[in-house]
This record gives structure tokens, sequence and C-alpha cells, in this order.
């Protein structure tokens, strides 16, 4: 988890209601058996503005038969079937999926190490539709097959154990385990038997307890395992093969320790939790539990085209159109990016580039008027029409920026187009496949109130499946632009 994704949580978690207000790692309980699921996700659907017979449909699909659709697709896509909560009607053409884990379950233990599902359980609710602001839909907490959500204090979000807890919100880097643990002392003070723990792992001692922690186990496995295991790798605790076959392939004669060592702070690092730095400036991304279903990065990306260019420059030759478009997003900025990248794939013209780009982007600050669609006629440019009108946008919102949303929906219109081509999907995994990433796993036991950590398994090269999708949504929005154009890795 990185640090800025954490979101700044409620003393009183428990004021909170609905599902669309629960976060990840909080325990579902059932009522009548007392069988428990974690929380790891919830997504409101249609995720973007859908077009249906010249009309922009937002936060609802246009008739019962495509939300239909929609549900067949991700049935198909999913090795679980969606459990609903309610009926579907002709009046309720959205819908929400909750995903829930639990450990326990055959479909999870059976499946190989190097490719766990990152769920097993899915709960699914039909609304009316999506709201564009403020929570998508009510959801109460009750409507879950019987589970209701536990907000005790072993929810894990108020353990803290998360990286940003134990090393301090600041990105520092470190070379070997010394200085790493003396940071981990100060801040694990008030916590000696958590402490304890990190100290058998510096000594390389596996499996190594955590007494009287049982009750934040899954906090252990999932927060602090981002740190324990650089740690145990480092240590030269045994690790896996995975640990083993990147060391062999890409420091054979350097020791972890002597690397340094971060975990990344910004969003430039969206599948790694930790990175090793190799002297070239190569990095080692550790992915803990590996990530399924998290966005990649366009860094993440360039990563792996930029070690290929060493190793398989046969990709290159095979899969051009990626990187002729991972460069250009590469190289421009977050703003001037989507509108190149359109121009560059022939969805509009290079004078709709310049006219887009030369919009005063400071609009809706103090004293200064806001552009509206007055102001693009002015311009005599039916295809800048055609941009603003290619996706919704909040016009009423305070904080609208007629430029925002322009860039906003030239990013949309790439990944649309990008994503049509199975080709552009599978040639970005092809590169991340052999990117630089060990995934790493973290496996705890329990005994009596004491949490063993131990016998971690690793996966080099990474295995990722399915196709990656540019998403045009995740840094773009009418009010503000947030980063780069980023790559959704396929959920587990």
């Amino acid at each position: 988890m990185r640090y800025n994704e954490i979101k700044l949580v409620e003393t009183r978690i428990n004021e909170a209601s609905g599902i669309f207000n629960r976060q990840p790692g909080q325990m579902f309980k059932h009522g009548d058996t007392g069988h428990e699921l974690e929380f790891i996700d919830v997504t409101a659907y249609p995720i973007d503005p859908i077009e249906h017979e010249g009309r922009t449909w937002s936060g609802q699909y246009p008739t019962p038969e495509l939300r239909d659709e929609a549900v067949a697709i991700i049935n198909k896509d999913s090795n679980k079937t969606i459990q609903w909560t309610n009926n579907p009607t002709a009046g309720t053409l959205a819908f929400g999926l909750s995903y829930l884990l639990d450990q326990e379950d055959d479909f999870y233990k059976k499946a190989p190490e190097a490719n766990k599902p990152k769920f097993t359980h899915i709960f699914g609710r039909y609304f009316q539709q999506v709201r564009q602001a403020g929570l998508p839909a009510n959801w109460n907490s009750k409507y879950m097959m019987g589970y209701r959500v536990q907000t005790g204090a072993a929810t894990k979000l108020q353990q803290g154990l998360m990286p940003q807890d134990i090393l301090g919100l600041e990105e520092k880097r470190y070379k070997g385990i010394d200085g790493l643990m003396a940071d981990i002392r100060i801040n694990l003070k008030d916590k000696p038997e958590i402490l304890a723990g990190f100290e058998s792992v510096a000594k390389g001692i596996l499996p190594a307890p955590f007494e009287g922690q049982r009750e934040v186990a899954t906090a252990i496995r999932d927060y602090a395992g981002e740190i324990l295991q650089p740690i145990a790798i480092m240590a030269g605790a045994d690790v896996g093969e995975g640990i083993r076959a990147a060391k062999q392939d890409l420091i054979p004669n350097v020791d972890w320790a002597d690397l340094d060592l971060y975990w990344p702070s910004g969003k430039n690092h969206a599948l790694v939790d930790s990175a090793f730095v190799r002297a070239d400036g190569l990095e080692i991304g550790i992915s803990s539990k590996g990530k399924n279903g998290a966005d990649a990065s366009m860094k993440n990306i360039m990563d792996a085209i930029n070690k290929a260019r060493k190793q398989t420059p046969e990709l290159l030759e095979t899969h051009k159109t990626v990187v002729s478009v991972c460069e250009l997003i590469a190289k421009e900025t977050g703003e001037d990016g989507p509108p190149k990248l359109c121009a560059a794939l022939k969805l509009i013209s290079e004078k709709t580039v310049k006219q887009i780009l030369q919009l005063p982007w400071s609009t809706g600050v103090k004293n200064q008027a806001k552009l509206g669609l007055e102001d693009l006629e002015k311009l005599n440019n039916p295809e800048l029409l055609t941009v603003r009108e290619a996706y919704g946008a909040k016009f009423d919102h305070p904080n609208y920026n007629l430029f925002y949303h322009m860039v906003t929906n030239c990013a949309k219109m790439a990944a649309a187009k990008l994503n049509a081509d199975p080709k552009f999907g599978e040639g970005m995994m092809a590169f991340m496949q052999q990117s630089s990433i060990v995934q790493v796993y973290t496996n705890v036991t329990n005994s009596g109130n004491t949490v063993s950590v131990g016998n971690f398994k690793s996966v080099y090269p990474p295995q990722f499946d399915g196709i990656i999708l540019v998403n045009g949504g995740k840094n773009y929005a009418s009010t503000k632009i947030f980063g780069k154009l980023a790559f959704s890795m396929p959920k587990g």
C-alpha cells in the first residue's frame, strides 16, 4: 500500500456507514455461523459514461439489457460467481460489487502459491444509478448475505502497522539492516511484542513469533509484512525461489544488504511496496502479495521496456506500438500527454491539440472567469466540441475547469482506442512479465495468541496473467489532474 494512497481514517471508524465507506482489511462476520470474510474492495458500475443512441449516460446503463451484458462479462472474467443481495428491476440500471477474501476457502488454499486469488467472494447489489459526487450509492452494511462488519480494535487500519507508521511519512533510503532497524526500534518502542518479532526476522530467524498478536495477524501479514519482507531478504533468510532467481539474474555478485532500499511514497510505483536500487540505478521492486488488480504506473511500464532494450530487444520489435505510446506518455506532462496521444492515434488533429493546450488551464481560480462552451465555439473547430461531448463532466462543480475537462476526455478517448485492440494490452503484459519485480507472499500461522511469520514465498520473473488495460480515468477529472495515464492490471 503506497503512503500517498493511505487516507486519513477518522478515530471513530465505527461511525462510518455503508459498504462504500468500508476500508480494506475490515472483517465481516456471519451472524449465524460466525464465519469471517476480509473486505478487499468495492466498485460501482458503470465506471465511465456510456455512449448509446446519440446520448451520454452517466451513472447508469442505458438499458437493462446492457446492464445484464456487463454483469455477464464480469462473471465470465471472474473465477467466482456474483452473489446478489437483491433482484434487478427495469429501474435498477447500476450495480456495485464487493470483493471479500477467505484464506481458508478451498478456492484460495488450492491455488498455486504464485497465483493466489485476491478475493474468494463477490457480493453484488443493484441500484437505480451511481452518483457522480460523494458516495457512489447507499449500500447498507446489513445487505451482505448475513455478514456484518466488525469495527472493533482488531481492524487492520487501527493497528499502526502500516509502513508509514513504522518508518514515518518521509521517504528515506537505507543500506543494510542496522540503520533500518534503528528507525524501527524508535517507532515500535511502545509495541514491544511487535518489535520482538522484527528483531527475530532481522537475525534471519524464521518463523518469527509475535506474541499476543493473534487479533492483528492480518495487519502483520499485509502491512508490517511490507517491511518484514526486505528485512528477511537482507538477513539471508529463506524467502523463496523467486528471490534466489532474482539475485542470480540481477545482482549475481552483490548482496542484497549492499543495495539501497526504500519504500516509495509516490504514485510512480503503484505495483511495488519497496525497492532495492542497484548501483546503476536499476530498481528491483518487491511486490507484496503480488498486487493483482493494482494499477501499474508509467514508471512500472517504462522500467520494463528499458530492461527489455538490453535483455529481450525482440519485444521492442514485436510491440512497437506499445513502445511508442508509452514513450510519448512518459515524455509529456500529465496535461500535454493525452491530447498529443489522441493526435498520434489519429483521433484528433494537431490543430485541435494546439487549441486545447492553449486554453488557460488556471481558469476557475479567484478573479478569473471560467471558460465554457461558448469559448470553444468561438474557436470555430467542431472537433473541439466532439472532444468536449465525448464524456460527461461535473459542469456545476465549483472547481470545474474546461481545460481539465478537455484533457480528461482526451485521456478517456485514447484509453478506449487502445483498449479496443487486445494486442496492445497483450504487448504491455509481455513487457511486465519480464520486469524487475519480485512478487513476495508473507504467510502467518496462529498458535494460541501468538502469530508466527515465516514460510515466505517469492516469484521471479513476476507472474501476471491476462491483458493490461489503459486506465483513462485514474488520474484525470474535470476538476483536477493528478498524474499521468495509468494501466490497470487484471484482477486476480
